[in-house]
């Protein structure tokens, strides 16, 4: 039987059914989400002094505040596994050619309102939008725009049962000079643009293309005055919170969608690999005053980005199935999973457990040599003549090849790297069986609840009502 909305009370009841327990929380919800925030710039977190004095403010006033892991690099991906607690191979919001969130999949907001809450979701950029189903469970779902509208709400929440999303625009490109936050950036390079447009950074996100330094220092010190605006409108939003006086009944969750990357891996933005500054950032959580249940995660522990759905289920006396990532209410294996789909012939995967990282990336083409200038050429018509294909040419043919390869293993064996996480960066470390174990351990990760690795064409599938993971369709 295919999976529909007709089985979804059956399904939202498996999610609000509860045994014997702590209270559920009955109050306010606020979950915040920042675009493109890098966990390095956060002082309370090990970051850069001076950037953050409200987030840090709040970490302070947290139960738990540290460095998660986000599902991805690729906007799509994250965002989806934050609304349903699965990996991005579980939901399938792959790549921007796969954008769009399965209907059968049991959103944040609809598990919350099947609890009696109200919903409202404040979503911005180009990928949250009603046309990739992002507002599935939301009672009202409107662009975040200058914040007002989310500023207002919050300043009028009572304590009543009452869940709020926003999606902050920033600190993502375009870079913008802000004067008014030069002074905390210390010494500032000479010649900063007053504004840096995404695309006049295309270039460099080919890795073949090195980033100057004089260029990287520029691009950071414009991105950390944009960390320092973003900083003040999460300060706003947390002002109104306390204004409306349902500051103590609120259970709230700070965090990121991605990072940002300046050259670390030999490229800029984000999207290209999985490397540490795209995949590290912020998780703040504050518990209702009194609230029974104590979060298990230790402190200076690394967590999945992922597990946020659960932890939020859980705390209203849901039950999350068995496929979603666990709560924070529970002790498990600090161990996270990252994906990220159809690049320039590969897939890349990456296993994050305490300071050591393993990079494992799959061929399933043969690298595009336009690929690079072809990701330009769809937005610049100047760059478009000076290609030898189409574009659209190009991304069928690696989108045909990645759509009949094993995402997992590919054509021929991984390449593997280890990477130990240090105080401020990375290194590579030579250890053949740690990384073999590590390894291992990813395709049992990767490969939980998945019935068969098959080939994304043959993905299509059915999904098992209990654990909402595809069950594969027979030819």
């Amino acid at each position: 039987m295919r999976f529909s909305r007709a089985i979804l009370p059956i399904l939202l009841f498996l999610l609000t059914a509860c045994g014997r327990g702590p209270a559920p929380h009955r109050g306010p919800i606020v979950l915040i989400t920042l675009d493109s925030m890098r966990a390095d710039v956060v002082e309370r977190l090990g970051g850069e002094p001076g950037l953050t004095p409200r987030l840090d403010e709040l970490i302070r006033q947290s139960d738990w505040a540290g460095r998660a892991i986000a599902s991805s690099s690729w906007e799509g991906s994250t965002m989806a596994t934050l609304f349903t607690g699965l990996r991005p191979w579980q939901h399938q919001v792959l790549y921007p050619g796969r954008a769009h969130l399965p209907k059968p999949l049991i959103t944040l907001a609809e598990v919350l309102k099947a609890n009696g809450y109200e919903t409202t979701g404040f979503f911005s950029g180009p990928w949250y939008d009603q046309s990739f189903g992002f507002q599935q469970g939301f009672d009202t779902f409107q662009h975040y725009g200058k914040g007002r509208r989310l500023v207002e709400r919050l300043g009028a929440l009572s304590d009543g049962r009452s869940f709020t999303w926003a999606h902050l625009p920033m600190p993502q490109a375009p870079y913008i000079r802000r004067d008014n936050y030069l002074s905390r950036l210390g010494r500032m390079p000479p010649q900063l643009p007053r504004k840096v447009m995404p695309m006049q950074l295309g270039p460099f996100f080919d890795p073949a293309v090195p980033l100057p330094l004089n260029q990287r220092r520029r691009l950071w010190a414009l991105y950390c005055m944009n960390v320092a605006w973003a900083d003040e409108q999460l300060g706003h939003i947390l002002d109104a919170l306390r204004a409306s006086g349902a500051w103590d009944d609120t259970l709230l969750v700070v965090t990121a969608n991605h990072g940002e990357e300046f050259g670390e891996k030999g490229q800029i933005l984000h999207g290209g690999n999985l490397g540490r500054q795209l995949i590290e950032v912020p998780l703040v959580i504050k518990l209702p005053a009194g609230f029974d249940r104590k979060l298990q995660a230790a402190e200076g522990e690394r967590v999945a980005a992922g597990r946020i759905w659960a932890t939020l289920v859980e705390a209203v006396g849901g039950q999350a199935p068995p496929a979603a990532a666990p709560s924070l209410f529970r002790r498990v294996p600090p161990a996270a999973v990252s994906e990220l789909y159809l690049t320039n012939g590969t897939n890349r995967f990456s296993l994050v457990e305490g300071d050591l990282q393993l990079l494992w990336e799959t061929r399933f083409a043969p690298p595009e040599p336009e690929y690079w200038l072809a990701r330009m050429g769809t937005r610049s018509k100047e760059v478009r003549g000076r290609l030898q294909e189409d574009p659209k040419v190009i991304f069928t043919r690696l989108r045909d090849a990645f759509a009949v390869t094993p995402p997992l293993h590919g054509r021929g064996a991984p390449g593997l790297t280890l990477e130990r996480w240090e105080e401020r960066g990375t290194r590579e470390v030579a250890d053949p069986g740690k990384t073999r174990e590590m390894a291992g351990r990813l395709v049992r990760d990767w490969g939980a609840f998945v019935p068969e690795e098959l080939p994304p064409a043959q993905e299509a599938g059915e999904w098992n009502e209990v654990s909402a993971t595809r069950k594969p369709r027979r030819p």
